[in-house]
């Protein structure tokens, strides 16, 4: 990102949840379902199994592992404020920073994604920031290491954990996770899925990837230049069905490669003054992204499931911190709004100051506003994976586990979602997302039981369930008819811990969607606390197959 572009850095901490595509009728259409229990309530604690229903995920053999997909260090070309690009040399600080963030945030594997202009000459040693002072320690053979342990603190807001990163980068659309070994310089610098790129040449980016260990990514797939056939031609793995700056884009009125008009939204930029005042009556910092949640482009998500219809391809969802974000003095002498400010200046006296000052927008909690701890604790991705995985064996099963399908997107700012499931089963033997049933499997799911805070979050469980501010979801099932245009809403069940089966019917992909109203941020986001009555997508799981 470049500090040249006004309020499209100004936001670039933002990010999360939108609106569902088209209503969706929540009737049961055509026999697509029969069978559909009643919905049962279900004890908020941890069961070894369901009443009723199949064992948990625990009793399955797996847990819910955490990771997050495009990630860009000081190895990026404009990560750490540039300093890469205007130096040639790396930022120690901010790679510092960016550990710090990444153990902050309770990761088990990091995947980054550095450009390659200023990561393809690099080492791998240097790329994964190993650091033997630290106690570090390399996976992989000597001299042709692949991922770097690293042994995160015990903080105030969390144990003790290993931490795994991997090398990775994004190039236009690809997205590489998890490599083992570079690819050539070329096909990094030129790794292009759009759709004006010939389809030999982006499966050959492709093909050089996965040659070389990596799980690949469809970057930003809510931009027009790929459509969904390009993205089932070239054979990825999984494609991001949510990416931060696309959110943030529709705020500043950026197309970003999307269709239609950009509108600026000055209404949600003027909120910002909000979080750079007096802390004492700033809303909590780390919920500034929830002067967009609701405002987030739909084109990645229906992408995805138009994909589906054709195809199997992970759902993921990306972050794409980069720690960058300056402004210039837009509003001071010579600047390009000189004198349009003055008549905001008693309304919005901090946001003014800002724009005439430039500079790196600092929060009311001291930090900047994309700092890496901010960011990286928004959303994750929950592969699920066997309990017992050795910490250097996480590079591998999480990669697998990914592109099994065997995944769940999480917007961790809003809570996490605690005993939720979806598996299917047929013929008495349980099978997990991701898998192919035949015609007439039965469906289970688990809505989440409680909206828990995440452990550094300021509230708690009980205030999720306090009544005069009472969080409500509701839980979708979604169906993607072979060929089918768009996913449509077979079924809706209202509220936590609510247990339910169905029998699939017809063949097509069927995956779940729970949406939050997230009050219990209302206390929080004091002056801003209207954005606590509007509904959030917060869950969403990846499909199963039924033919």
């Amino acid at each position: 990102m470049k500090n040249a572009h006004l309020l499209t850095l100004l936001l670039a901490t933002l990010a999360c949840s939108k609106q569902t595509p088209d209503d969706a009728d929540t009737q049961l259409t055509d026999g697509t379902l029969s069978d559909v229990t009643d919905t049962a309530d279900v004890p908020s604690d941890t069961q070894p199994q369901l009443p009723a229903g199949p064992p948990l995920l625990t009793a399955r053999g797996w847990r819910l592992g955490k990771t997050v997909v495009h990630i860009h260090s000081a190895y990026s070309h404009d990560a750490c404020d540039g300093q890469v690009s205007k130096t040639g040399i790396i930022d120690q600080v901010c790679l510092g920073q960016l550990r710090a963030g990444l153990c902050a945030s309770g990761l088990d594997v990091a995947f980054m994604t550095d450009h390659p202009s200023t990561m393809n000459d690099r080492t791998f040693q240097e790329l994964l920031f190993f650091d033997a002072a630290k106690g570090d320690k390399l996976l992989g053979p000597a001299g042709q290491p692949f991922g770097n342990v690293i042994q995160c603190p015990q903080t105030e807001t969390g144990a003790a954990h290993e931490l795994v990163v991997t090398v990775g980068y994004e190039a236009t659309h690809l997205m590489p996770v998890g490599l083992n070994a570079h690819v050539t310089v070329a096909a990094m610098e030129g790794g292009n899925l759009a759709d004006d790129v010939t389809l030999a040449d982006a499966r050959a980016r492709v093909d050089m990837a996965h040659a070389a260990g990596a799980l690949v990514v469809n970057a930003h797939s809510e931009q027009d230049e790929i459509g969904f056939q390009r993205i089932l031609d070239v054979d990825v793995d999984a494609m991001e069905i949510y990416n931060i700056h696309a959110n943030f884009n529709t705020v500043l009125g950026k197309s970003s490669g999307v269709s239609g008009a950009p509108k600026l939204n000055l209404g949600r930029i003027f909120e910002l003054e909000n979080f750079l005042g007096d802390p004492q009556a700033s809303p909590l910092p780390d919920l500034l992204l929830m002067v967009m949640l609701d405002i987030q482009p739909e084109q990645a998500y229906v992408k995805w499931q138009q994909v589906l219809a054709h195809k199997f391809v992970t759902g993921v969802i990306g972050n794409d911190v980069h720690q960058d974000v300056t402004l210039d003095a837009y509003c001071g002498p010579g600047g390009q709004f000189e004198g349009a400010c003055d008549g905001f200046k008693d309304q919005y006296p901090h946001l003014v100051k800002l724009l005439t000052e430039g500079g790196t927008p600092m929060l009311a909690d001291g930090a900047r506003i994309d700092s890496y701890p901010r960011m990286l604790k928004s959303l994750s991705d929950r592969p699920m994976v066997a309990t017992a995985t050795a910490t250097a064996d996480r590079p591998d099963v999480y990669k697998q586990a990914l592109k099994a399908g065997r995944n769940w997107i999480v917007f961790d700012l809003l809570g996490q979602p605690t005993d939720f499931d979806f598996l299917a089963e047929k013929d008495g033997k349980y099978h997990e997302m991701g898998e192919t049933l035949a015609v007439g499997s039965k469906l289970w799911l688990r809505t989440p039981s409680t909206c828990a805070p995440s452990d550094w979050a300021p509230w708690t469980l009980a205030e999720t369930q306090n009544a005069s501010d009472l969080t409500e979801i509701h839980t979708i099932v979604w169906y993607i008819a072979p060929g089918a245009q768009q996913a449509v809403n077979i079924l809706d069940i209202p509220g936590f811990a609510k247990l339910a089966s169905l029998t699939a019917d017809k063949p097509g992909r069927y995956h779940l969607e729970a949406r939050i109203i997230p009050r219990h941020l209302r206390k929080w986001l004091k002056a801003l606390g209207d954005h606590a009555d509007t509904e959030q997508r917060w869950l969403v799981s990846n499909p199963v197959t039924i033919q």
